[in-house]
C-alpha cells in the first residue's frame, strides 16, 4: 500500500494558523451576544470560553510544532482510512453550512446519522435513535442549561 507523508513540524504550524484564523472568527461573532450580569451570566459566556481555550490550545499547537525537529515525519492515512478521514471533513462542512437553514435539530440529526454510518457498524436503527437523542440532549443542553440560542433554520420560520 501506497502512503504519503509531510513534515510533522509543517502540519503542526498549519493546523495551529487554522485553529487561529478560524477562533478569531467564532470569537468575533460571540461577542455579538448578550454578556449578561455577573449573577446570570449572558449567552456569551461560553462561547467565550470556548473560543479563549482554542485560541490557546491553537497557540500550543503552534509553539510545539515550532520546537520540534524538522525532519521528523508523519504518515497520512491511507485507503479505508484515509476515505473515513474525508468523509469525516465533508460531513463537518456540510453540517456547519446545513445549520443556518436546516436548523440545529435536524442539521444534528443528519450530521450523526451520517457519522455513525461511515464510522460504525451499527444498524439504521440505532443509528437513528442515537442522532436524535443525541440531538435532543444538545438542544436541551445549551438552550436551557447554557441559555444559548440555537439555530431554528430559515427554512422553518
Amino acid at each position: 500500500m501506497k502512503t504519503s507523508s509531510l513534515r510533522k513540524r509543517n502540519a503542526y504550524l498549519v493546523i495551529g494558523g487554522f485553529g487561529l484564523f478560524f477562533t478569531a472568527g467564532y470569537l468575533g461573532m460571540s461577542f455579538q451576544l448578550p454578556f449578561g450580569q455577573i449573577h446570570q451570566p449572558g449567552a456569551a459566556v461560553f462561547p467565550i470560553i470556548v473560543g479563549v481555550t482554542l485560541m490557546l490550545a491553537s497557540l500550543i499547537t503552534m509553539w510545539e510544532g515550532w520546537q520540534m525537529d524538522k525532519a521528523e515525519r508523519v504518515d497520512l492515512p491511507a485507503g479505508k482510512d484515509r476515505k473515513r478521514l474525508v468523509s469525516l471533513i465533508v460531513l463537518l462542512v456540510g453540517y456547519f453550512i446545513a445549520m443556518p437553514y436546516l436548523g440545529q435539530f435536524i442539521s444534528s440529526t443528519l450530521f450523526c446519522i451520517f457519522l455513525m454510518r461511515v464510522m460504525s457498524e451499527l444498524s439504521w436503527q440505532r443509528i437513528v435513535a442515537y442522532s436524535m437523542l443525541m440531538s435532543i440532549v444538545i438542544y436541551f443542553v445549551f438552550m436551557f442549561l447554557l441559555k444559548v440560542p440555537m439555530p431554528c433554520g430559515i427554512l422553518f420560520f
